[in-house]
């Protein structure tokens, strides 16, 4: 396959995944992920509480005191 002919079959597969990803509502031309999910665990205390022994796990690998 030329490389012409791979060019032209990339820029059709771009332009219908970006019209796939707004029929979806996935377009992450507009918002980038991370913003999407920004405070989504906001005042959750299961996941303050995991995120707390996920700390304390890395510092007792690398043989750290528990910063209490």
């Amino acid at each position: 396959m030329s490389a012409d002919r791979v060019e032209e079959r990339l820029t059709l597969l771009e332009q219908k995944m970006r019209r796939l990803e707004k029929v979806t509502g996935n377009d992450t031309s507009e918002t980038r992920w991370w913003e999407r999910i920004s405070g989504a665990f906001k005042d959750d205390l299961i996941y303050s509480e995991a995120m707390k022994l996920a700390q304390e796990e890395r510092q007792a690998d690398r043989g750290e005191e528990s910063a209490e």
